[in-house]
């Protein structure tokens, strides 16, 4: 029997997010959130990403793209970022506690 290593996502915290983010290239941040709390408020450059948008979504992103997802506490985004793994995506991740330490964590001056 051949066993092949699957890829996977790995969780982040929110500062590790910031700096893919920050990184070349920047990484694609989706928001998993609804609607309604997506246009209350989302970290800047995020999209919002539904169900029924992803296979769109993916037709226009390269398998290596670094892939950022959060949700409002951490779960949903994992749930997204493995349909990203699912579809060979190899640099996805998902953010650990989700909207509010993102947001935080970007609001935060960076130490010089």
């Amino acid at each position: 029997m051949n066993t092949v290593a699957k890829p996977d996502f790995r969780c982040i915290s929110a500062s590790e997010a910031v700096s893919l983010m920050h990184g070349e290239p920047p990484a694609i941040v989706f928001d998993v959130r609804d609607m309604a709390s997506f246009q209350k408020g989302h970290v800047d450059g995020a999209a919002h990403l539904s169900e029924d948008r992803l296979l769109a979504w993916m037709k226009r992103l390269p398998k290596d793209a670094p892939v950022v997802i959060y949700c409002y506490h951490g779960n949903a985004s994992k749930v997204f970022a493995q349909m990203f793994v699912d579809f060979r995506y190899t640099n996805v991740f998902s953010v650990d506690g989700g909207y509010a330490p993102l947001a935080a964590a970007l609001a935060t001056p960076v130490a010089a």
